[in-house]
Formats: structure tokens, sequence, C-alpha cells
């Protein structure tokens, strides 16, 4: 039996490997930051987004300067990103056909990099006019940096330190009940359909395409 250590990598059976893990990304930005020093792991949730619409290489975030974690960032420093989506508890009860055992329906994405601190003003200001503008309306509805009280923002970026993320690599994990007949799954995303916390994953089943 060989000693040899993998990779790092985000566990995904064929089946659930998610086809396009960048669209998890976008859908579910509200991801988990972690980082490793000598002192130990660093975690910190905090909204991250890719830098530009048309690339998928870079992320980036920031984090308040008060969190312990963001005096831990450090540039060339490994990164892991965890995107989380929807997620669902599948019941052993919900299989008619023949007894299985319970299992948990999920989507979820991982990004693998090398970090970038950010600490030029201008620069984080581009950081934070990003992640505006990917969460407002882009119709002139929209919240920008420019509606904020006079000074405020000026104010408020000594406070944070953003950070850039050159990614190695983004896996993503699509576990929807893919590997059962269609009947199951519709009788599983009639189950999820009674609770609203788990609607979103009932209708991600209902979409799959029945090629079981």
């Amino acid at each position: 039996m060989s000693d040899t250590i993998p990779a790092p990598t985000q566990f995904a059976p064929e089946a659930y490997r998610a086809d396009n893990p960048a669209a998890i990304v976008r859908a579910y930005p509200f991801a988990t930051l972690t980082t490793a020093t000598e002192q130990g792991i660093y975690a910190t949730q905090t909204p991250i987004f890719f830098e530009h619409d048309q690339d998928e290489t870079t992320l980036i975030g920031h984090l308040a300067r008060r969190n312990p974690h963001a005096a831990a960032l450090t540039d060339g420093q490994h990164a892991l990103i965890l995107f989380t989506g929807p997620h669902a508890y599948v019941s052993g009860r919900w299989y008619k056909e023949k007894p299985q055992v319970p299992t948990w329906a999920y989507v979820s994405a991982q990004a693998r990099g090398t970090l970038e601190v950010i600490d030029d003003e201008a620069d984080k200001l581009t950081v934070l006019r990003r992640s505006t503008e990917m969460m407002e309306p882009q119709d002139g509805t929209g919240w920008t940096l420019e509606s904020a009280p006079a000074g405020r923002i000026e104010t408020l970026l000594p406070m944070i330190r953003a950070f850039r993320i050159r990614l190695d690599k983004l896996e993503g994990v699509t576990k929807l009940t893919q590997t059962h007949p269609r009947p199951y799954q519709l009788r599983v995303a009639a189950e999820m359909e009674k609770c609203l916390e788990t609607r979103p994953m009932a209708r991600m089943i209902k979409d799959l395409p029945d090629t079981v």
C-alpha cells in the first residue's frame, strides 16, 4: 500500500461532480475563507467574488481589520475558500423500492489558490465597489458607494483588509440523487417541498434530466 498522500481536492464522486463550479461561486458568494499559520487555522465567513466578469482565475474579498484573521493574511499564503449552496437531509423513509440509509443532498464548491494582501486604499476601494456591484441591481436603482454619507467610505477603508486569491483549482459538487431512478427523485423532491427551507433543493432535484 502506497504511503503517498494525494494533493488536496474536493471529494466529488463522478456522478456528483459539478460541470460548472464557477456558477456555484456566483450563486452563493457568502463563503468561508480558510488559511493556516504556525499559530493555527483561521476561518472567516465573508462574501467573496470573482474579480472580473469574464475571468474565473481570481477572487477578491475583504475582512474587518479588527478580525485576528486579517492580521494573519500574508502574501503567498495558501487559501481554501468554501462556497456552500442549498443542502437538505434525505430520510431513509423516502426509499420505497428497497431499504436504504439516510443521506444528505447538497451543492458546494471549493476554490484553492495563493493569497495576495491588498492594503492600498485605492485598491481596497475597488474591491468594495466590485462587491457592491455584484449584489445591487444594475438598473440605476441600486445602492452605490457614492450613496454613502460624505466621508463614510474614507473612514471605513482603514478598518478593512482586502485580499485577492489567484486560483490554482476550482471544484464543485452537486449531490442531488442523480444515481437514483426518476420516480425516487420526484418523491424526494415532494418531501422536501413540504419544508420552506428545503424547497430550493427540491427545485434543483425536479430540474434534473431524466437519465437514470
